[in-house]
């Protein structure tokens, strides 16, 4: 009797663990290729994330990018690319996938990286660290842009610095006030580049900070507290000031 209770036990034993690898996923390395859109040209030192957690690194010369070990099923990726739009979407992963797989992003258009036009200002890059060295903003050095080559200052404030990034009309990603006002629409902090406010002014918008990679830049200031934003500034500080300083 004892016997047959063991047997039995056994049989149930290996019964659950087959049903635990029939229902296992199978995991596999994924390739990605990245090229412009419209075209086949290759895109090289674009960031990919997968699944907001996984940092699959920069493609290389060809646009590829290899994720081992990747389960299969359906994934999120985000793409950061310099002159590219930031690219935000699904993919599938599985045997019958053809690989690699190939990721379409859109370029920036000339326009959207041209010289804005604004009003001057009597901030200078020679203060840089004089304001830094009062503790009252939150500041990039060139090395720590340096250190962040490749990210878009969007990703770069909000996490690095906790700053409050909102969604424009067009899917811009734009600098607020997180405390705003109770208004119909965010209060947007205003934005300096080498000296001359870009916004707010006549007919401009907040500026898309997807399209701006820290590399481009050789200092940064953020003053997310009208009370810290400095004298030459005040005028504009009722939701907080950006400062650029490009290379």
């Amino acid at each position: 009797m004892r016997i047959l209770e063991v047997l039995r036990l056994a049989f149930l034993g290996t019964a659950v663990l087959s049903a635990r690898v029939a229902t296992a996923q199978d995991t596999r390395e994924v390739v990605l290729r990245l090229h412009r859109a419209g075209d086949t040209a290759s895109i090289r030192g674009a960031a990919v994330t997968i699944d907001h957690t996984i940092e699959a690194g920069n493609s290389d010369s060809a646009g590829i990018v290899r994720i081992p070990d990747l389960l299969d099923g359906g994934h999120i990726i985000e793409v950061v690319a310099r002159g590219y739009q930031a690219y935000f979407d699904n993919f599938n992963s599985g045997a019958n996938v053809k690989q690699p797989i190939q990721l379409e992003l859109l370029p920036i258009p000339a326009s959207d990286t041209a010289k804005a036009k604004g009003q001057r200002t009597d901030l200078k890059f020679a203060a840089f660290n004089a304001r830094r060295s009062k503790g009252q903003g939150k500041f990039f050095t060139r090395a720590q842009l340096d250190a962040a080559s490749g990210r878009p200052l969007a990703n770069l404030l909000k996490t690095d610095a906790g700053a409050f990034i909102v969604s424009g009309s067009r899917g811009e990603s734009q600098l607020a006030m997180k405390s705003a006002p109770k208004t119909s629409s965010p209060c947007y902090t205003a934005v300096v580049r080498d000296g001359v406010r870009i916004y707010p002014f006549t007919g401009a918008n907040p500026p898309d900070l997807d399209k701006i990679f820290a590399e481009q830049l050789a200092g940064i200031e953020l003053y997310a507290r009208p009370a810290t934003v400095p004298a030459e500034l005040r005028d504009v500080a009722s939701c907080g000031v950006l400062v650029l300083w490009t290379r």
